[in-house]
């Protein structure tokens, strides 16, 4: 079947590249009559809705796909960022915006994880992140704000139940949102205790 063509692109969407690689392994190996052990899956899904899907222009080879979507799952900083981004550029061309929007969304995980992100809300006017209340209360609020507002005037703050909360208006933007939640996480620092 077309395995990673655009009608699995929704299904990787949902579920992540990496969930997606393991039941294709693991359906594979059942195929061949090999025993797969069941085990507890978690949920793997993004925080953020993105399009992960990579598209037949750039790279058409699914063995090529599927490696540059396990390039894209190792990006944890900026700087991997950068390097997965050149690497990409120097094998098959100028990266477009969806595949670093994507490589941006897997930095976003990482942030998102360092500093507690619990709960993320995405509607189609804002996305809400919510930190654990540990957190909330080593973030030097201050500088957090003084850095949003030169950032983005779309952030907005609020405190509920002992929970910071960064909240950004997505209606106006002149950017992907994804660029501006990554920078904000990136200028979190912690209070010393």
């Amino acid at each position: 079947g077309d395995i990673l063509g655009s009608e699995q692109a929704g299904f990787i969407d949902n579920i992540g590249i990496e969930m997606y690689l393991k039941i294709l392994n693991e359906e594979v190996a059942r195929l061949k009559g090999e025993v797969v052990e069941e085990e507890q899956i978690k949920d793997e899904r993004p925080l953020l809705s993105v399009e992960t899907h990579i598209d037949d222009e750039y790279v058409d080879d699914t063995d090529l796909k599927i490696e540059i979507h396990k390039k894209i799952n190792e990006i944890d900083s900026y700087d991997k960022l950068l390097e997965v981004k050149k690497e990409l550029e120097d094998r098959f061309g100028k990266v477009d915006e969806k595949v670093i929007i994507y490589m941006y969304e897997e930095w976003f995980e990482t942030l998102a994880k360092k500093y507690q992100v619990e709960e993320v809300h995405q509607t189609k006017n804002y996305i809400e992140l919510i930190f654990s209340e540990e957190i909330s209360n080593k973030i030097d609020g201050e500088k957090l704000f003084l850095d949003a507002f030169n950032i983005s005037r779309m952030f907005r703050f609020q405190m509920k139940n002992k929970h910071l909360i960064i909240i950004l208006d997505t209606i106006k933007l002149e950017e992907n949102y994804i660029y501006l939640l990554t920078k904000i996480l990136d200028t979190i620092e912690l209070k010393n205790e």
